[in-house]
């Protein structure tokens, strides 16, 4: 049975918690990649602090994306990629989350076998090396606006760890030119994590579900046929909106949310 998780909203709180137990939703907490936030302990330590109050266990965190880039060629750059990235496995640490999201940030116009290869090599080890010491979390890894799930099959695969895989972004997915069966054929045997919303197939618009041109009733016949079950997040951050979506999967009798 899949797991479904939304966005909380700190601000309101008490909703998102009774949703939350209506539905058995996890929580995929988005307030810990913007890099202002990081670097203002006070207000950062405030919020992580209102979240462990909560009490909960195996939800799921966003890490940072912005201008990270575990293979930069410049080592001051990748160096405080390295040490961001690790700021969102702390902070998930302190929440009991079960897995942290992180972007590819592949730029998709570099062609050449030298980037892909430096990619691959330099993503793998930072990984590789962050899972050693974050022992009770899993990483997923987030298709951004890459044109295709090949480079980021090879990684996984070149990665080949239990505690990591792939969060796959229907939505960004579906903005690519390539049909959603193939990107689950490349993928399926490594997704652990998936992000849904809708959108035109154009601007990522985060809409909520039935309020774009995404077929979801064709990406679950997918999602159903994975060998193991995926955690969901309804990537939504207005809590009306993320009601709607729930209401969509139901009376879509896409799965079995509760």
């Amino acid at each position: 049975m899949n797991k479904y998780y939304v966005i909380p909203d700190i601000g309101n709180i008490d909703k998102y918690l009774e949703l939350s137990k209506e539905h058995n939703l996890g929580f995929e907490y988005n307030d810990f990649f913007m890099p202002d936030l990081l670097d203002d302990e006070r207000k950062l330590n405030e919020i992580i602090n209102k979240y462990k109050l909560l009490n909960r266990k195996n939800d799921t965190l966003h890490g940072v994306f912005f201008d990270i880039v575990l293979d930069s060629s410049d080592s001051k750059i990748k160096n405080i990629s390295y040490e961001r990235v690790k700021s969102s496995l702390d902070i998930a640490s302190k929440l009991n989350c079960k897995g942290v999201v992180f972007h590819t940030n592949y730029i998709t116009w570099m062609k050449d076998d030298f980037y892909k290869n430096k990619w691959i090599k330099e993503n793998k080890e930072a990984y590789l090396k962050l899972i050693e010491e974050y022992k009770d979390l899993e990483i997923y890894i987030e298709n951004m606006f890459d044109l295709d799930p090949y480079l980021l099959g090879e990684l996984v695969k070149e990665i080949n760890h239990p505690r990591i895989g792939v969060c796959l972004d229907i939505a960004h997915a579906s903005i690519s030119k390539v049909d959603i069966s193939e990107w689950f054929r490349v993928l399926g045997k490594y997704i652990k994590h998936i992000h849904i919303n809708d959108n035109d197939k154009i601007v990522d618009s985060h809409s909520e579900l039935g309020k774009g041109i995404i077929d979801y009733k064709n990406a679950y016949k997918y999602i159903n046929s994975l060998a193991n079950d995926v955690s969901i997040l309804i990537e939504i951050k207005d809590y009306t909106k993320t009601v709607n979506s729930i209401r969509y999967l139901k009376e879509g009798a896409f799965d079995d949310i509760k």
